[in-house]
């Protein structure tokens, strides 16, 4: 198999991750080394942990030294987390997935191709093609929904997954908006994707297959309500 065209940093926000953040390091490096890109490097940022999660990431950095521990900069979240890992990576493309790995690291191969002529490729689980296994509950499509449509009715934003966590960047545009963020929670991606588009980058969807997990951080109700109102101050970045 030929090696992929770019180098990868893969950014991981992790809080209170200590049950799986080992296996998920140990699936990113084989993954990889399989796909042989020229150089790439796993940055797990901690978001003030209160369990082992950085004991065990700086373990693996012993046996695999392509793996960095960073500890969230900027207050205390998601998007603080994600910030801090963009803006540490060294490499030609930026891929942000989940502590669980719910992206099919399948998908790595074709974002980087499809980052040969586009600044942000973004994984989708509502295109044609994509596979969500197993399929959400009601309550969690219901919140998805509302999600999309305050994105849309908000924002100039018209992607189709804004909230999908398995998304690859080129890194020069990604730290140029990443230096600006001032969302520090899950919506995040929404400011930063509204920023990216503002400035003419080209964003393109891919489907994805996204292995759904049951223990999830985001809480439907309270978190839902805040990543609304997350959206309404990020609708307009200054």
């Amino acid at each position: 198999m030929s090696s992929l065209p770019l180098s990868v940093s893969v950014v991981v926000p992790c809080f209170d991750e200590e049950r799986r953040i080992g296996a998920t390091i140990a699936e990113l490096c084989r993954v990889l080394d399989s796909l042989d890109p020229p150089s790439w490097e796993v940055l797990v940022v901690d978001d003030h942990s209160s369990d082992r999660t950085a004991e065990i990431v700086r373990a693996a950095s012993v046996t695999q030294p392509r793996v960095r521990l960073l500890a969230s900069a900027v207050g205390k979240g998601k998007g603080a987390a994600v910030r801090t890992g963009a803006l540490a990576a060294a490499h030609d493309a930026v891929l942000v997935v989940d502590a669980d790995l719910a992206g099919d690291l399948a998908a790595v191969r074709r974002m980087c191709e499809l980052l040969a002529d586009a600044d942000a490729v973004l994984g989708s689980r509502l295109l044609p093609g994509a596979v969500l296994e197993p399929s959400r509950t009601v309550r969690r499509r219901g919140a998805a929904w509302v999600f999309r449509s305050v994105v849309r009715v908000a924002t100039p934003l018209r992607v189709s997954d804004p909230q999908c966590g398995f998304k690859m960047f080129r890194r020069e545009p990604l730290q140029h908006h990443a230096r600006a963020l001032s969302t520090t929670g899950y919506a995040y991606e929404v400011e930063l994707l509204v920023r990216l588009a503002q400035s003419g980058a080209v964003l393109v969807d891919l489907p994805i297959t996204w292995r759904e997990g049951h223990d999830s951080k985001v809480r439907v109700g309270r978190d839902g309500v805040e990543m609304v109102r997350e959206v309404w101050r990020a609708r307009r970045p200054t």
